[in-house]
């Protein structure tokens, strides 16, 4: 489910792209895809696991691989793109 939401939100993005559409979906895209990829990766390892504990008869917690820090996404370039995406919000909708 989250990699079919991801696809959909990269092509949005890319039909913005084509058309010359500026609002904040690409950093947002950005900052989901970081989640998205570290949650169903994370799945994967559970997965994994349970499978290699099973055909070695070996606890799960004793098969856990832990995560790499860089595929957990940079916290100050989600910040800067949520500020962006609150300006931009606020210019939208000035009366």
């Amino acid at each position: 489910m989250l990699t079919e939401a991801l696809r959909s939100f990269v092509m949005r993005v890319a039909w913005e792209h084509d058309r010359r559409i500026h609002s904040p979906n690409a950093g947002l895209a950005m900052n989901f895809s970081t989640g998205a990829v570290q949650e169903v990766s994370e799945l994967y390892m559970d997965s994994a696991a349970a499978r290699a504990a099973r055909w070695m008869r070996m606890p799960t917690s004793s098969r856990a691989i832990p995560s790499s820090g860089a595929t957990r996404g940079d916290t100050v370039q989600r910040l800067k793109v949520a500020g962006a995406a609150s300006r931009i919000g606020q210019r939208c909708y000035r009366v």
